[in-house]
C-alpha cells in the first residue's frame, strides 16, 4: 500500500530549469537524462534507508520518534517506481499508516469478538493471552529492558515450546487455531524486581518474564491477559510523525545539489560540450 498523497518523491530540480526544457519533460523524454536518472535512483534509495531507520527508532529531524519501533515494520518498507523517475515509498503493513498519520484512541478489548485465538472463560467472557517480547540493552527495533532486569533475566532457567495442538476457535466457528505446549522454566517475580530497586511501573512490566533459547540467542517474553472485563488496554490517540514523507524530504534535501550537477552533466553532453 502506498502511504498516501504527498509522499511521492517528485525531485523538482528538473522543473526549475528554463521553459525550453519543459517540452522535453512534459512529452516524457526524461530517459535522455541518464546521469540525472542514476542520481535520482541513488537519492530515492537513500530515502528508503532513512524511512527504515525511522521505523526502527531513529529520531526524525524534528525530534519525534516512533513510539513502538519495529524491525518487522521496517523490513516491509520498499521503494516503488510506478513510472519513470516516479518513486514512492510503500509499506503493506497496516500499522505503517498509523505511524504516518496517527491514530485515534482505541479500546483493544473491542477486538476480542473477532480475535481467532481468543479463549472463553467459565463465566462466558472472552480473553486473550498476549505475548510481549523485550529487547536486551542496545537492541534496535525492540524496547530494551533496563540493564538491571537483563542481569537477572540472563540467569533464568529457560522455558521451551515442546509442541503444538489444534483446537476450535471460540470466535470463528469452523476454524481451527494452533496452540503451543510449554515447559516453563524460571520467571522473574515482582519481589525480585522490587529488591533490585525497580519502579512499580517497571515491576508491572517485567514481572513474570521468562527466557527462551540459550545464551547469545535468548529471547525474553512476558505474557499478559486481556479480558472483556479488564479495565485497561485502551491505546491513547497518537499523532502522526510522517516518517515516510520526512524521509523523502530529507533525502531530497541531501541530494538536491547532486541532482542539479547530474542534470548539468546531461545538458552539456546533449549539447556536445
Amino acid at each position: 500500500m502506498a502511504l498516501g498523497d504527498g509522499l511521492k518523491i517528485d525531485w523538482p530540480v528538473l522543473m526549475e530549469w528554463a521553459d525550453a526544457l519543459q517540452a522535453i519533460v512534459q512529452e516524457g523524454h526524461l530517459d535522455i537524462f541518464t546521469s540525472y536518472a542514476e542520481t535520482a535512483s541513488v537519492v530515492a534509495e537513500h530515502s528508503l534507508v532513512l524511512y527504515k531507520g525511522y521505523l526502527k527508532g531513529w529520531p526524525l529531524p524534528n525530534g519525534a520518534a516512533v513510539q513502538r519501533p519495529s524491525g518487522n515494520l521496517a523490513a516491509h518498507a520498499a521503494l516503488e517506481e510506478s513510472a519513470y523517475l516516479d518513486f514512492r515509498l510503500v509499506n503493506p503493513e497496516s500499522y505503517a499508516e498509523a505511524v504516518e498519520k496517527g491514530t485515534k484512541e482505541r479500546d483493544m478489548k473491542l477486538s476480542l469478538p473477532n480475535a481467532p485465538k481468543a479463549r472463553r472463560a467459565k463465566d462466558g467472557s472472552l480473553y486473550l493471552i498476549i505475548p510481549f517480547r523485550h529487547g536486551t540493552p542496545g537492541t534496535v527495533g525492540l524496547r530494551p529492558m533496563p540493564a538491571r532486569v537483563h542481569a537477572m533475566a540472563q540467569h533464568l532457567k529457560p522455558s521451551k515450546v515442546t509442541g503444538h495442538f489444534m483446537e476450535p476457535s471460540v470466535t470463528r466457528p469452523g476454524e481451527q487455531v494452533q496452540r503451543n505446549r510449554y515447559k516453563w522454566g524460571g520467571r522473574l517475580s515482582a519481589g525480585e524486581l522490587a529488591a533490585a530497586g525497580l519502579s512499580f511501573k517497571a515491576q508491572s512490566r517485567y514481572a513474570g518474564m521468562v527466557k527462551f533459547g540459550a545464551a547469545g540467542h535468548a529471547s525474553y517474553m512476558t505474557f499478559r491477559v486481556m479480558s472483556e472485563k479488564s479495565k485497561g488496554w485502551v491505546l491513547p490517540a497518537l499523532p502522526g510523525i510522517w516518517a515516510a514523507r520526512t524521509a523523502a524530504e530529507e533525502a531530497y534535501k541531501d541530494g538536491k545539489g547532486a541532482l542539479a550537477d547530474a542534470l548539468m552533466e546531461d545538458l552539456l553532453r546533449l549539447a556536445g560540450l
